[in-house]
């Protein structure tokens, strides 16, 4: 059996990070899978240059760790929407070497297509470089003004609503237009409506133009993070969409690794999470 490890949102932590090594070297899986929030959280110019810092030096040298603890594994990464888009270009300077980038791609391992997409829809955050509007239909998103990240800093901006493009939705067909019908879907937000999506107050804040995506082309695996908490609210790591099986394995703000094990050829018999039985 060749299994790979996915995993989201460690948002700098060493002790996750650290955890991942240890996995690797003794478990040996054929691929890891990093959904995005990689960096530590960082706001304004000071914000940009820490998660350059990290992505730069820790992140590059955890990297190469994993190459020692299992020279074979392929590590496929994806930025989220807590990491800084103008950094994107310290991970496009080691693509095909120390790892795989996933977002607006599709990428093979072992004969398995993995597809990726960082864009979330709009949230109460400030940090605006992986948002979207969701389908160009009418939505209330919470907040619509913030930061987006260039060279040298950010700079404020402010989402349309007279003009609500481009969507997620856009991207999901540009990129469903490069995959196959096996293809599995590394997306930083889950679909809207399942037990992969929920806050602390049991609102469903998932994409809803993923969920219609979802329902449409069937993949056989969507893998996702974004919202940690989902798993403890709503009782569920995983859910199903038709034969879709959606998975959030969340990450609880404890030392303990949050993440799934499986079989990406037997996906629905070997899914287990690293906490749960």
């Amino acid at each position: 059996m060749s299994e790979w490890l996915f995993t989201s949102d460690l948002h700098g932590q060493g002790a996750l990070y650290e955890q991942l090594v240890a996995l690797v070297a003794a478990h040996r899986p054929a691929a890891l899978l990093l959904g995005g929030d990689l960096a530590p959280h960082g706001t304004g110019v000071e914000g940009v240059r820490r998660q350059r810092l990290f992505l730069q030096g820790f992140f590059v040298e955890f990297a190469r760790r994993l190459r020692e603890a299992s020279p074979g594994l392929e590590l496929l990464v994806l930025l989220g929407n807590d990491d800084w888009s103008v950094n994107q270009d310290v991970l496009e300077a080691h693509d095909g070497t120390l790892w795989r980038m996933l977002h607006g791609r599709v990428v093979e391992v072992d004969g398995v297509g993995v597809a990726g997409l960082s864009w979330v829809p709009i949230t109460p955050f400030g940090m605006k470089d992986w948002e979207r509007w969701e389908d160009a239909a009418d939505e209330d998103p919470p907040r619509l003004d913030g930061w987006r990240s260039h060279v040298g800093g950010v700079e404020p901006m402010r989402f349309d609503p007279a003009r609500r493009s481009p969507t997620i939705a856009g991207a999901l067909e540009e990129l469903a237009a490069q995959a196959g019908p096996e293809t599995l879907y590394v997306l930083h937000s889950p679909p809207r409506d399942t037990r992969c999506d929920q806050i602390g107050a049991r609102v469903h804040v998932g994409s809803r133009a993923i969920r219609t995506f979802v329902e449409r082309c069937q993949p056989p695996l969507v893998l996702s993070g974004h919202i940690h908490e989902s798993p403890r609210v709503s009782g569920a790591w995983r859910d199903t969409i038709g034969r879709t099986v959606v998975v959030n394995p969340g990450q609880f703000g404890t030392v303990r690794l949050c993440g799934v094990w499986f079989d990406p050829h037997r996906i629905a018999e070997t899914l287990r999470h690293t906490v749960f039985g």
